[in-house]
């Protein structure tokens, strides 16, 4: 650590104040957002739509402690440099351009310094080695072997550098995806030199953060924020090198907050103790499923997915009707869930129609849910009833919106029998026993057997038995208003 003055910023206007290069910051933003699954902190709980871009949190804390000079063009650049957003930086971030892009792209007299080619029928190689480059002739060509790094960059750069920001952007990858060592190794003499003045010398960005908060704050910089949801600002600025403290209202914000600071940001020695860890729980809670054979039917298939819908009593015939605003499974597989009346039961029995035609995929988009209303037909006679009314929705005294349905209590899992809507399993999709475990699964869809009905059974005893348990362990909501809150929105 060089020898700081404490305070010496205290006064300072911030990089911030002056200057940010918004535009830019925008364009990685958006590209971070475009990234869905790849993104850092998605795999916690990819729900959390207000989740920051952490691109742009990096942007606000570095320009929050950097300090604004009275050579702004030189502030704006380090800053460019220290975000990876210049011109040398999209050279090492990994352009997605083929080779034979880059010859067809860039001018060179030189081009067999840095590339090899494959001799083309019909043509010698003295013709061939006295081409410039952009090449205008369809030509195989590589990378010379053996090229440097740093050379090969030269090239990048020159195919960059008549393209747009957002051109680059779109091609390159994002710098957190990137070693930071190899992204913002060449940076720091030049970060020094520019913030020598104040005593800096740093080699990561978190020697640079550590030692600016100690010449604004004296000491390390501290980042606090109470309602912190999906916890991106906290995880950026400790990744940056900050004391975070961190809270929310919302419990799961402060699962996904802890998740992303001791999970994702813990060290790559702990990050494997914990992937050990999920591998043993996961092959134990396996193990225990497939002993109690809840996952598997008579063939030896097993689960992948369950599909639920509603299903609810129709005022005017007493018939049970399922409920779906469309009944199709599966386009890509033409799959789609048949309602077959059953006039002893009163009710519909659910048939898996596959490899059915585009009339009948088009047919079964009309699902028996249509502009809030139950809409479905028996021998050819068409009924509809308001969603409305089957909820029995009413004003009270208060002109507050209320409805009939029964608020769940502690121990309630699954609807009672007299509720006004209960829930049908209707259709599962397998893995066939022959693939399980590969990495190319075969899978299928098929209607529920007695055999399925069974196993559900199983598993509803299971729930109700340790349901309690559970609830003592906080597993599971342990307050009737969150079960009645659970089971209203799953109603609606």
């Amino acid at each position: 650590m060089p020898d700081l003055t404490p305070f010496a910023l205290q006064d300072s206007p911030a990089l911030i104040e002056r200057i940010f290069p918004a535009q830019k910051i925008s364009a990685e933003a958006q590209k971070e957002r475009k990234a869905g699954a790849g993104q850092t902190l998605t795999a916690l709980g990819s729900y959390w739509k207000g989740r920051k871009p952490l691109i742009m949190v990096r942007a606000i804390v570095l320009g929050c402690l950097l300090p604004a000079t009275e050579d702004l063009e030189a502030d704006l650049r380090i800053f460019e440099q220290l975000m990876a957003i210049n011109d040398e930086a999209f050279t090492r971030r990994e352009p997605k351009l083929k080779v034979t892009e880059l010859a067809g792209q860039i001018r060179l007299e030189n081009p067999w310094d840095f590339f090899d080619y494959t001799l083309p029928k019909g043509m010698d190689g003295e013709t061939i080695a006295n081409l410039t480059f952009p090449l205008e002739m369809p030509l195989k060509v590589r990378w010379k072997r053996g090229l440097p790094e740093a050379e090969k960059q030269k090239i990048y750069g020159l195919a960059l550098a008549g393209m747009t920001y957002e051109e680059k952007v779109n091609l390159c990858k994002r710098p957190e995806e990137l070693d930071p060592t190899e992204l913002y190794g060449p940076i720091w003499p030049g970060v020094n030199a520019h913030l020598g003045r104040f005593g800096i010398k740093a080699e990561s960005h978190e020697e640079l953060v550590e030692q600016l908060g100690i010449l604004r704050f004296g000491h390390r910089p501290k980042v606090g924020y109470t309602f912190c949801g999906g916890g991106s600002i906290p995880f950026e600025a400790a990744r940056l090198g900050c004391d975070v403290y961190a809270s929310d209202l919302n419990p799961v914000a402060c699962m996904l907050t802890w998740g992303a600071l001791n999970i994702i940001g813990a060290s790559a020695e702990r990050r494997a103790e914990i992937e050990q860890a999920q591998k043993e729980v996961a092959e134990a809670v396996d193990r225990e499923i497939v002993a109690l054979g809840i996952e598997h039917n008579e063939q030896g298939d097993r689960a992948k997915a369950y599909l639920y819908c509603l299903e609810t009593r129709c005022p005017e015939t007493g018939w049970m009707v399922p409920l779906a605003p469309s009944w199709v499974i599966s386009r890509t597989r033409n799959v789609y869930a048949k309602l077959i009346p059953n006039p002893q039961e009163k009710r519909f029995e659910i048939e898996i129609i596959t490899g059915a035609s585009q009339a009948e995929m088009e047919e079964a988009t009309k699902g028996t849910v249509q502009d809030g209303n139950l809409v479905y037909e028996l021998e050819g006679k068409p009924y509809q009833t308001s969603i409305k009314t089957l909820r029995g929705d009413y004003k009270d005294q208060d002109k507050v919106n209320r409805n009939q349905l029964r608020q769940w209590e502690k121990s309630d899992f699954k609807p009672r029998p007299d509720d006004i809507f209960q829930e049908r399993l209707y259709c599962i999709q397998w893995i066939t026993k022959e693939t399980l475990g590969k990495s190319t699964q075969e899978t299928y869809f098929a209607a529920v057997t007695a055999w399925d009905l069974a196993n559900e059974k199983k598993v509803e005893a299971i729930v109700e038995k340790n349901l309690s348990d559970w609830q003592e362990q906080g597993l599971v909501p342990d307050t009737a208003d969150s079960a009645s809150s659970w089971h209203s929105n799953n109603n609606e």
